[in-house]
């Protein structure tokens, strides 16, 4: 037998193979899954008709079939572009069907039928045209909503516990509306001081008559207060500073609001990388990894006589009833029953009246429970020291450049809160640009490293010291920079204010410049009041106050930031060469609008001006005013809107008085693409103004002049542009373009006079456009590929 075997193996390879011209042979181990209902045909076409109250892309976006993506799909790799073939499957056209009903009655059109269907293959037999016909009939309205359960004693009424929310009598009834109405309810009766309080409820749905009825129990509970605070999860921070910066007390009235607060306090302690700060009645989800704790809180819950259970609405569930369909988002869906059994059933042992009694008795029993709230506060603390390797890349109209980033940080350094931070970034640069058209007047090695230090509850609870030491080599139009610098601060929020921060620092910086363009340090440029220096020491004292109110750092989209920052620049310990005041006011506003689906209204406005009051010092370069760039106004390239020297290389040099606006409508364009992020869409008109003079105020030292308010608006030059982003757990990745409205061919402060002495006099005669240095920077349009917004 062992040397017929080889034989039988043999023979069996063969018959493998010669099968593999018709239906294929393999083994068990190798055979390929094949899905239930696969096809081999893709799918040309998917088209709905009949739809007509939504979009039939709205109605598409939850479907298991899609569209062959053609071309894309050779090229499956590249992000965004790429896509998948899409193949045709019975079983999952069949499972759409359902889909698309159940889009309808989500949305209260409960009657909605598919009429028709269609699948008709290509004549080469290698694709699918898909086709259903949908009858979306008449939308279900509300006919009456009720609430039962609010104590008559309290101050608390039906219609101001629904007032402003999206469930209203006459309106089309969807889930969405009822669910969020109902999670409203208790959260509002939360905020009123009612810690327990729950609101459960019923819709009722007549598909026939086209009605809902809905119902709401409130179980309110008894009025509460804050128990004592217990902490979770500490290991190597000292539970004193977290019990600082908890501001609620035992006895106090319970606030939501309160928690919330405290969480963001927590968080702001930068040591913890999860927080969360719950009534205990509430902190029995949350998951507890070490035993002890584990057992810590249950016993709290046992001694607190907390309820097990975590729905009281379990209790209370309707089932298919004659003549109504009882929606209840934890059940399936259910059929309606007969007309003739709609009032038996109401009145039936789980229609409204057991509803009523039951909840009724649930009520009753909670509202024995402690009026004094436990509060539990679980924590996960950061990892204490991180290192992160990258690389970055900058471009800019008028200037490019790239680099390696090697950041590192310590959380509760040497204890006691302290954080240390060390960012370094090396690489190369060019300016104006690599892509300018102009000739390219500087180039060479960026270097950055920048240590922080920072300890929060500094003296007391609210005030944060912050230390900074940073070395810059730098690259611009004009020249190159070392900057070393250090700068030591304190912030502390206003108590019963925390959206509203004080900033005190003390500033000093070395500059040296090299490769300079002669023109900087030329005596002809001194009708600027530039008086360059190649080197010097800066010393300032810088004030800010700051109210933010936005609800998102990186990506806000409702709220505001207001800030006054004012600047004093003197001699005060070493040696400081300049003697001026630097003072700006900014706003920032986010309006959330129901235009377009979801978008957000961004406004933002700068006033800014510097008093020179040195003797002979002026103001140095780097401190004047600028806009253009990513961060100002975006038709103009990085400080390209700004005052230039007369002669030699057009370099921008600044000015003593700012304005800038901008107005930007944001529009949701893709929702979570590739389940990373949203990309959002927007166009945006920027306008800003440089002027050589002071705002308002003459100063002995100033010979620039001084300008009234009313002479910043008549100066302003207009872009206009569009930008496109993407939500990234890194931040918005953001593309912008953007084109000057303005011409800037007639304005005295972008042309060159003939007599360099004559600039910025009514005297100037313009050289011609062409030769004009100043006109050769300034393109009338920029583009921007960067992290975050520019505002």
């Amino acid at each position: 037998m062992a040397r017929i075997q080889p034989l039988r193996v043999a023979l069996l390879g063969a018959i493998c193979w010669l099968s593999t011209l018709g239906t294929g042979c393999a083994t068990d181990s190798q055979a390929e899954y094949i899905v239930p209902g696969a096809t081999h045909l893709r799918v040309e076409q998917v088209e709905l008709r009949g739809v007509e109250a939504f979009s039939e892309g709205d109605v598409k976006s939850g479907l298991a079939t899609r569209k062959d993506p053609g071309w894309r799909a050779a090229l499956p790799w590249l992000p965004i572009i790429g896509a998948d073939r899409s193949y045709y499957n019975e079983f999952s056209w069949d499972r759409d069907q359902e889909r698309i009903l159940n889009f309808y009655r989500s949305r209260g059109y409960f009657s909605a039928q598919i009429v028709s269907r269609s699948e008709v293959e290509s004549a080469d037999g290698n694709s699918i045209r898909l086709r259903a016909t949908i009858d979306e009939g008449e939308p279900t309205r509300i006919a009456s909503i009720e609430v039962e359960g609010l104590d008559p004693t309290s101050n608390l009424s039906a219609r101001d516990l629904l007032n402003e929310l999206p469930l209203k009598e006459g309106q089309v009834f969807t889930e969405k509306d009822y669910l969020t109405t109902r999670d409203a309810l208790g959260r509002r009766l939360r905020e009123a001081g009612y810690a327990y309080a729950t609101a459960s409820g019923r819709a009722f749905v007549d598909p026939e008559d086209h009605r809902a009825d809905v119902f709401f129990f409130i179980d309110a509970g008894p009025i509460t207060r804050f128990g004592e605070v217990h902490i979770f999860g500490l290991e190597n921070v000292e539970e004193r500073f977290v019990r600082q910066a908890i501001t609620l007390k035992p006895g106090e009235r319970y606030d939501p609001q309160r928690l919330n607060q405290t969480q963001e306090d927590i968080y702001d302690l930068g040591v913890f990388g999860l927080v969360t700060v719950l009534p205990a009645h509430e902190a029995r989800e949350v998951t507890l990894e070490e035993q002890e704790e584990r057992q810590r809180l249950e016993n709290l819950l046992e001694e607190s006589d907390i309820p097990s259970e975590a729905d009281p609405e379990a209790d209370v569930q309707i089932p298919p009833q004659p003549g109504l369909d009882a929606l209840n988002p934890d059940t399936p869906d259910q059929q309606p029953p007969d007309d003739e059994d709609t009032e038996e059933a109401l009145a039936g042992p789980l229609g409204i009246s057991s509803l009523l009694e039951s909840a009724q008795l649930e009520a009753e029993r909670r509202s024995r429970l402690d009026p004094e709230v436990p509060v539990v506060v679980r924590l996960k603390e950061a990892k204490e020291y991180s290192v992160r390797v990258g690389a970055g890349l900058a471009v800019e109209s008028t200037r490019q450049d790239v680099r390696g980033l090697l950041n590192w940080s310590a959380r509760n350094f040497l204890g006691g809160l302290r954080r240390l931070d060390h960012f370094n970034a090396a690489g190369y640069a060019w300016a104006p640009g690599l892509i300018s058209n102009d000739e390219l007047v500087n180039r060479g090695a960026i270097l950055s490293s920048d240590l922080r230090f920072s300890q929060p509850q500094f003296l007391e609870r609210l005030t944060n010291l912050r230390l900074r030491a940073q070395i810059d080599r730098d690259v611009r139009e004009g020249f190159s920079v070392w900057n070393p610098a250090l700068r030591v601060s304190l912030d502390r929020a206003v108590p019963f204010f925390r959206r509203l921060r004080f900033e005190l620092s003390y500033n000093i910086a070395y500059y040296n410049y090299f490769n300079v363009e002669e023109s900087l340090v030329d005596v002809s440029t001194t009708t600027l009041g530039l008086d360059f220096q190649t080197k010097f020491v800066l010393e300032s004292l810088e004030q800010s106050l700051i109210l933010d109110l936005r609800n998102d750092v990186l990506d806000p989209t409702r709220g505001a930031l207001v800030s006054l920052n004012v600047q004093q620049a003197n001699d005060f310990i070493f040696g400081g060469k300049f003697d001026f005041v630097k003072s700006e006011l900014s706003a920032e506003g986010y309006i959330p609008t129901p235009l377009l689906g979801r978008s957000v209204l961004a406004l933002r406005s700068r006033l800014g001006t510097i008093y020179d009051v040195g003797e002979e010092t002026g103001v140095p370069i780097q401190s004047r005013l600028y806009s253009g760039g990513g961060d100002g106004m975006r038709s103009f390239g990085r400080q390209r809107l700004s005052l230039y020297t007369p002669t030699g290389e057009a370099v921008p040099v600044g000015g003593l008085t700012r304005l800038e606006f901008s107005v930007e409508p944001r529009v949701r364009l893709v929702p979570n693409l590739f389940s990373i992020g949203d990309v959002w869409g927007a166009i945006f008109l920027d306008s800003a103004t440089i002027m050589r003079g002071q705002l308002y105020l003459d100063t002995a030292a100033n010979d620039q002049g001084t300008l009234q308010l009313a002479d910043l608006p008549p100066s302003l030059l207009y872009g206009l542009g569009a930008g496109v982003w993407w939500n990234t757990p890194v931040g918005p990745v953001r593309l912008d373009f953007a084109y000057t409205l303005s011409d800037t061919t007639e304005d005295p402060r972008f042309r060159r006079c003939t007599d360099p002495s004559a600039q910025g006099t009514s005297e100037c005669v313009f050289v011609p456009v062409d030769q004009d240095a100043i006109q050769d920077l300034i393109e009338g349009y920029g583009f921007y590929l960067s992290i975050g917004h520019s505002f």
